[in-house]
């Protein structure tokens, strides 16, 4: 079991820094910095709960990046980690201790055991921007992926008279999403001038660390949340917007290997339901929510309520979950490597439309496909030859942690119309290999 005490936040007034140090029982210690300058005019108007938990999703975040799995797992994928969080009232977050727990056990599979000490912090004073001080309909995360760009057209197409904020994050560790964030932005100002405010995208990173970083960032989402609650509520805007198409959400697992704590569950219905009822027990007026998650990637593209304008501005955005290992690519000057499963979800989604998009390789031209760089195509072609039936579906989805059974049977239906997409994908575009491989 790592043990580990998160420090209380510490802010440089002259960098604009907030750091978040670590420190484990052991000895081996890293620093989550945050760009709070940026957050500070926001932060000054809400509670210290609000604030807690923004703090809360940083170390989540810093903890996920600390504490390498190979090294640390107990069961070759899942840590044991027990975690002291400073906060300002013991005794309220001692309240939603066990979904804490629960939520980041789901989110990140391991296993979670936090407790809570006092917390001193004080928020330094600082105005807020004149370019915020509007009134806002809802807030927007924005990713610089397809589906936040399809959830900010969606909306802006849509509501000439309202006003929304878009959140966003970046970690310098990562290659892309600032780039793409900007890109997307000013394609967005020239069409949708006056109608939106966006937060310069929050920079949250490990900055140092004296063991060796884990690679994956499983917790992203709760520290999107965190942003997102922290800047929403500083305007008093209680509506945050999740854009995610279903298939994603609920990441069917495509093979048994890929089942539970291997899947990975960044907007799964479950993390944002829990986040939900953790701001409802603080007594935080707010509402998480992904009004797509019965739809595939295809439908949200399809179904774009300024489809025109999307295809104009599609090959701007990035879905790609491994841009940053080209070694491997046929074309290394593309934005995407083409053979991830978050790429072969993106270039089925498109198949109705044209895809301007760059890929780095294609589904044939990687053969055999029990190698790394093309496991995923051999995964999605197994899963789509299997005869599943609905029943099977439903299984498989409460076992990977559907808990509302109201919703069953639009997610099983989402799950089906997902292989329908991907199969007339591989139809257009396999080889007779590939064809013959996913049973077509």
């Amino acid at each position: 079991m790592k043990k580990i005490n998160v420090e209380i936040p510490k802010y440089d007034l002259k960098s604009g820094i907030l750091n978040i140090k670590l420190t484990e029982d052991k000895g081996d210690s890293s620093t989550v910095s945050v760009d709070y300058k940026t957050l500070l005019p926001f932060a000054i108007s809400v509670n210290s709960e609000i604030r807690d938990f923004f703090f809360i999703t940083c170390s989540v975040y810093g903890i996920d990046r600390f504490v390498n799995r190979k090294q640390h797992s107990v069961d070759g994928w899942s840590r044991e980690l027990n975690i002291s969080f400073p906060v300002s009232e013991i005794k309220v977050w001692n309240n939603v201790k066990n979904d804490l727990e629960e939520l980041f056990s789901f989110l990140t599979g391991d296993y979670w055991n936090i407790d809570f000490y006092k917390s001193d912090f004080t928020n330094p004073e600082f105005p807020l921007s004149l370019d915020f001080d509007e009134k806002y309909k809802q807030l927007n995360l924005f990713s610089g992926g397809l589906d936040s760009l399809i959830g900010a057209v969606d909306f802006l197409s849509t509501h000439p008279k309202d006003k929304i904020l878009l959140a966003s994050h970046y970690d310098p560790q990562m290659k892309g999403p600032l780039s793409d964030q900007n890109v997307l932005l000013e394609k967005l100002k020239d069409k949708y001038t006056g109608l939106f405010e966006h937060v310069p995208s929050i920079k949250v990173t490990l900055s140092q660390t004296t063991t060796k970083r884990e690679t994956t960032f499983r917790s992203r989402s709760i520290l999107f949340i965190g942003i997102a609650l922290l800047v929403s509520q500083g305007k008093e805007v209680n509506e945050i917007i999740v854009p995610e198409n279903g298939s994603v959400s609920l990441n069917y697992p495509l093979s048994p290997s890929r089942r539970t704590s291997c899947s990975t569950r960044t907007t799964h219905s479950f993390v944002l339901d829990k986040t939900n009822l953790v701001l409802k027990k603080l007594n935080i007026i707010s509402n998480i929510s992904n009004p797509y998650e019965f739809m595939t990637k295809g439908e949200m593209v399809d179904n774009c309520k300024d489809l025109k304008f999307l295809k104009q501005i599609i090959g701007f955005s990035n879905s790609c979950g491994k841009r940053g290992h080209r070694a491997h690519w046929q074309n290394l000057t593309a934005s995407h490597c083409g053979v991830c499963m978050p790429c072969i979800y993106r270039q089925a989604s498109l198949i109705n439309q044209k895809d301007s998009t760059n890929y780095g390789n294609t589904i044939n031209s990687l053969i055999p496909f029990n190698t790394k760089k093309s496991q995923d195509v051999g995964i999605c072609l197994d899963f789509l030859k299997k005869n599943i039936t609905q029943n099977d579906i439903k299984i498989e989805l409460i076992v990977n942690g559907i808990k509302n059974i109201n919703k069953l049977n639009k997610y099983v239906d989402v799950v089906s119309r997902t292989r329908i997409e991907l199969s007339r994908w591989i139809s257009k575009n396999g080889n007779s290999l590939i064809k013959t491989k996913s049973g077509l």
